[in-house]
């Protein structure tokens, strides 16, 4: 059973982090000379890799066709799924670089062949750690000001309604350890962006992979306004079929470079840090014949 939780991960974090919340269009990873970042290239939007990146995940499904997706009046079908995860409570995806994580839960090993689409159920909260050098003093905007900032112990939510949070980072001058921040997403899109539902990834590294996330209320249908929103569903469609059959011994976690913060300008000189896209692969690896 431990190496189908390492599918289950890897699973996982392709809901997660390759879905874009498009707080700043197509920001690139942030370039650092000797672990230093621009301040500069900040202040224009780019991602860096967090310390800690959590979310609560309920339920996992593999698919052997597209499930039809949710209405404002229905649930998603999942008639042509099969669920490998289940935990009613939720369990807590803690996510690091070039590491996996076992979730604390029901297992159900899918049976035997090949499947195409992925479904998940999570919560629409995450929890983030992340800190970083400049190369000129920035100001938190919890407090403080310096060259080394981190995220806030604190919790705020990205809404299009009432905006980004202004809570989620402090700085000083020395280095200090970083806080969790806690975000809460209920709207896909820029903040100049009417307000965004649905948030759709094709392409995915160059392949045929793509993404879809949907934000639903507490009964499962599309949220038909932000105040709805209460969990957040991922759908995926893989580049290449996933076969499942009796030679299937172990299933392998990789992470492309990983950028999972957000990094921008507040204003002035205030930096804003938040939750951003992640990038991760899995294979399943085949007895020897």
């Amino acid at each position: 059973m431990k190496n189908f939780k390492n599918l289950f991960l890897s699973l996982i974090v392709i809901f997660i982090f390759e879905l874009t919340f498009s707080k700043i269009a197509n920001a690139a990873a942030c370039t650092a000379t000797n672990g230093v970042y621009s301040e500069s290239e900040i202040k224009s939007g780019c991602e860096i890799l967090p310390e800690l990146y959590e979310v609560i995940i309920y339920k996992i499904y593999f698919c052997t066709s597209e499930p039809t997706t949710p209405t404002t009046s229905s649930t998603v079908d999942l008639t042509n799924c099969v669920q490998i995860f289940n935990n009613d409570n939720g369990a807590t995806a803690s996510t690091f670089q070039n590491q996996s994580n076992n979730l604390t839960g029901t297992y159900f090993r899918p049976p035997n062949g090949t499947y195409t689409h992925g479904y998940a159920m999570m919560d629409n909260i995450f929890n983030l750690k992340a800190s970083l050098e400049i190369d000129g003093s920035m100001d938190g905007q919890a407090g403080g000001s310096g060259v080394f900032c981190r995220t806030a112990e604190a919790s705020g939510s990205y809404t299009k309604g009432s905006g980004a949070h202004s809570n989620d980072s402090i700085c000083s001058d020395t280095d200090e350890a970083a806080g969790t921040y806690v975000e809460t997403l209920t709207h896909f899109g820029t903040q100049s962006d009417a307000w965004q539902n649905t948030s759709i990834v094709n392409n995915i590294n160059g392949t045929t992979a793509s993404i879809k996330g949907i934000l639903v209320d507490e009964n499962g249908h599309l949220a038909a306004n932000e105040g709805e929103v209460d969990k957040f569903e991922g759908f995926t469609t893989f580049a290449d079929p996933i076969t499942i059959n009796k030679n299937t011994i172990a299933i392998t976690l990789s992470f492309n470079i990983g950028v999972a913060t957000t990094l921008a300008s507040a204003g002035g000189d205030k930096i804003y840090m938040a939750v951003g896209p992640f990038s991760a692969i899995f294979t399943a690896t085949q007895r020897a014949r």
